[in-house]
């Protein structure tokens, strides 16, 4: 099975205090079965730029431009044409049934069907109904949605 992790769950990793069951969670997986989305680096470093200059900015910056994508190397998912095309039929679908996903969110998404990917988040209620398989690392017990 492979992980697509979210926003979420990356940021998590660099609180101060990040939630031990999420930790817990990461650790306990095989590295390479776990992937990021170019959406979630693009999401980071849009929170890092947002940050008034720190060494904390400065601390996160040089982690996500040296750690994460070291940890992540060969395991970024990009936007293929196949998954934008993946993405045109899913919003597509989504609002024919009244369902609006955040331009972020239906990117996420759409990568995650196309990769087929079990997707890591804390939002399952945003991703739920979809057709992605979704597992939320806060619950004590993590459990798989559809």
């Amino acid at each position: 099975m492979k992980y697509l992790l979210d926003t979420n769950v990356v940021s998590e990793l660099i609180k101060k205090q990040p939630n031990p069951n999420v930790v817990q969670w990461v650790d306990a997986q095989d590295a390479t079965r776990m992937y990021l989305s170019v959406i979630t680096l693009g999401e980071i470093r849009k929170g890092v730029e947002k940050l008034p200059p720190s060494p904390r900015k400065e601390k996160i910056f040089t982690w996500l431009s040296s750690e994460l994508l070291l940890r992540f190397d060969g395991r970024v998912l990009p936007l293929t044409t196949e998954a934008m095309l993946r993405w045109g039929e899913l919003t597509g679908q989504l609002e024919m049934q009244g369902t609006i996903l955040s331009a972020i969110d239906s990117l996420i998404a759409a990568i995650a069907l196309h990769a087929q990917c079990t997707l890591v988040t804390r939002n399952t209620d945003d991703f739920r109904g979809i057709g992605i398989p979704l597992l939320n690392p806060w619950k004590t017990r993590p459990e798989e949605t559809a």
